[in-house]
């Protein structure tokens, strides 16, 4: 097929919030399916983008870096989210956020209309990615672009695609707020027409269910923040004890009589403060695993939440007999609903990993705890002892003041953490035992996808 550049426009294309496309590619790129608002805002006809590559609809003002970036993801076999400027066949724009997941021998990608404050910040990031990549090439336009994002409190691009996912399905949701559970009257005029809009009951159930995982994600974000932040205050209060104990160390030396006293006390504080900063070490191990579990349930609750209302928007399309008669609509439906079980397994065993993860941390607390309680009998001792010390060369009774108030404040920090994790532990059960339970929701929908196929061969 012979294509012509169009004159690039800066007329906006026509996509609306409430409309969702999915376009389906081989690994080449090579366009094999998509859904009718996919063909219509492209401004081509179905034929002309059926086999051609992707990049038909690539926009220039799209810096490559961020492309390469897009497809480092794909190629190591990982979804990837980016928002992303294409153009229309006679030269229109229009943004999307795009979320790309491989699967089996395809790229299955689905994308929303952006609306939230962070699309603004991402539009003006390309726009300066884009001229450094003009000044001095994709590699220098890429470490711009990951300092960037580093600026903007995004550790990773893949901290930044998951939160861009979150943010632009929270705004859709709280813009559609009244659409999105309108009940639709759909033309049910063939047996197919029958079993689509069954399937379409049971996707929307399963929005449902699923629904209360993406509801629950402001609960694994404050969860992941309080361990960094309550981890990092342990951490510090561990090293000012290690800082006290050496100081106590020095001071007994000083001491002319019962400096030997306070030279055992100083050694046991000191080599009880160690185990106690070695126990916190092991806390902040455990908290960045468990942080990654909690990501991954964070990227997986959206992405299950994106995917089924993409499933229940195509057949929608279909039975309110807005697409033509070529759409490949069972095999679609099928890598759709192939995708949900995907990540609905991907969920499932991060749900199994934090529980164990959570139990980890617990034990460890628990350890922490009786550490902190030791080194309080400890402290106890001291302050006697500094109070029946003649010797007013060393500040013993000092020492010991400043050890009861780390010691007061570790144990407070590690009694508030506890509380947390053993009512998270309970809530992720009870989710884990909510998914269990919805697996035949899911068996049932699969089920009726693949009678759908299988009918739509035989017409």
């Amino acid at each position: 097929m012979e294509t012509h550049p169009p004159i690039h426009s800066a007329q906006e294309a026509d996509f609306n919030i409430n409309e969702l496309f999915f376009s389906i590619t081989r690994h080449d790129s090579s366009i094999v399916s998509g859904n009718e608002v996919f063909v219509r805002i492209s401004g081509y006809s179905k034929e002309e983008l059926i086999g051609h590559y992707h990049n038909i609809i690539r926009h220039p003002d799209m810096p490559k870096s961020l492309f390469k970036t897009f497809w480092d993801y794909l190629k190591s076999d990982k979804a990837v989210v980016a928002y992303v400027k294409n153009k229309t066949k006679d030269g229109k724009y229009y943004w999307v956020l795009a979320a790309v997941f491989p699967l089996k021998e395809r790229y299955v990608s689905l994308r929303i209309k952006p609306t939230s404050s962070l699309f603004a910040v991402a539009r003006e990031l390309y726009f300066k990615t884009l001229m450094c990549e003009s000044r001095e090439g994709i590699e220098a336009a890429e470490i711009f672009l990951s300092a960037s994002l580093n600026d903007l409190g995004y550790p990773s691009y893949d901290a930044f695609m998951s939160d861009a996912l979150l943010q632009e399905l929270r705004s859709r949701q709280n813009l559609m707020m009244e659409t999105l559970h309108k009940h639709q009257k759909f033309i049910v005029e063939t047996q197919l027409d029958e079993m689509l809009e069954r399937a379409y009951d049971h996707a929307n159930n399963l929005k449902k269910i699923y629904g209360i995982w993406f509801e629950k994600i402001p609960l694994f974000s404050d969860i992941n923040t309080m361990l960094n932040d309550k981890g990092q205050l342990l951490r510090e209060l561990a090293r000012d004890m290690i800082f006290l104990s050496l100081n106590a160390s020095v001071s007994s030396y000083k001491v002319a009589n019962g400096g030997e006293t306070f030279g055992v006390l100083a050694q046991d504080i000191r080599l009880n403060v160690k185990e106690n900063d070695t126990l916190v070490d092991e806390l902040h191990t455990i908290s960045t695993d468990l942080s990654k579990s909690l990501n991954n349930i964070i990227f997986s609750a959206s992405a299950i939440h994106l995917q089924i209302e993409m499933i229940c928007y195509f057949i929608e399309e279909i039975l309110l007999r807005k697409v033509n008669d070529t759409i490949d609509t069972g095999n679609n439906i099928d890598l759709l609903a192939t995708l949900v079980d995907e990540y609905v397994c991907k969920i499932d065993k991060a749900h199994k990993i934090l529980a164990s993860q959570i139990s980890d941390a617990i034990k460890n607390l628990n350890r922490i705890e009786r550490q902190v309680m030791y080194l309080g009998y400890v402290q106890i001792y001291g302050i006697i002892e500094a109070a029946a010390s003649l010797d007013p060369s060393v500040d013993f009774e000092g020492i010991f003041t400043q050890l009861k108030i780390l010691i007061k404040k570790t144990s407070e920090e590690v009694e508030s953490i506890q509380k947390r994790m053993e009512n998270f532990a309970s809530e992720n059960q009870a989710l884990l035992q909510k998914s269990a339970e919805t697996a035949l929701v899911l068996k049932t929908f699969k089920r009726e996808v693949i009678e759908i196929s299988d009918l739509e061969r035989c017409v």
